[in-house]
This record gives C-alpha cells, structure tokens and sequence, in this order.
C-alpha cells in the first residue's frame, strides 16, 4: 500500500479540510455556511431554475440542497416560487438581502480563492484547476452551460 499522503483521495480530503478551515477564517462572520454559499451563489448564476437542478448544479444531492434552501429561506436569502415547467418544482431566485450578501461576501471569498491556491506557482493553477474540474467531472457540468449564456 501506498503511504497516506501518496494517495488521491486523502489529499482531495486535505485539500477540502484546508479550503474550509480558510473559509472559517474569512468568512464565518457573514454568518453563511459554505455549502449555503454555493447554493446562493449558483442561484445567483442560474435565477429560475428548479430546486433540484440548482442542486445538480453545486453539487449536492437533493435532500442535501433542500435543507440548505429551506435554511437560506429562513434567513430571507433565498425565495422558492412554484415552478412553471413541473407540479412538484420550485423555481429559485435571491432575495434582494441574499444578494447583499454574496456582494458584501465577494471580497472573503476572492481571498478564500487566493489563499487555497497561493503555494502554486502562477503558472501552474490554471492546469490545477483544470485538472480538478476533470476528476470532479464538472466539465459537463450546468456551470459550464451557464457561463456561455
């Protein structure tokens, strides 16, 4: 067997234990939980669309996502509409105070960004980044499909 720090799926778990204790310090005064973010960030990106397509789309399976809108619901940052396209979906979209928030956010999460990838040299995290999205599988992703819009 391979020593621990040889192995992927420990150093993905690192990474990701890294990234969350980085959040914690920027971010845990905005009083919003990380996977509350990406909801209302992909929210931000892809107004209207249902609840369990947003959940696709920040990668959380929809039992998950649901506790997490119903959260961001109670906080007044999230609104669930019936949805036009089924009987059973919500369409989503942010509150004016859930933007606020991500806009008063968006400085905490650009050094978030920085500091998780600051010990690469330049040159190298745009192939990090590639590479990750490649092995998370996210090229197919609806993130992609919203960034051409």
């Amino acid at each position: 067997m391979r020593p621990l720090y040889d192995l992927p799926g420990h150093l993905v778990r690192r990474l990701q234990q890294v990234t969350q204790n980085i959040y914690e310090s920027e971010a845990k005064s905005f009083g919003v939980t990380h996977a509350q973010f990406a909801i209302l960030q992909t929210v931000q990106l892809m107004p209207g669309l249902e609840q369990r397509e947003i959940a696709a789309a920040a990668g959380y399976d929809s039992v998950t996502a649901s506790h997490i809108i119903r959260k961001l619901e109670t906080m007044k940052m999230l609104r669930r509409d019936k949805g036009s396209r089924s009987r059973r979906g919500h369409s989503l979209h942010l509150t004016a105070a859930g933007a606020e928030k991500l806009e008063q956010m968006l400085p905490a999460l650009t050094r978030v960004q920085e500091r998780v990838i600051e010990r690469l040299p330049a040159d190298k995290r745009d192939l990090f980044l590639e590479l990750l999205s490649e092995i998370a599988g996210v090229e197919n992703s609806y993130w992609n499909s919203a960034a051409q819009k």
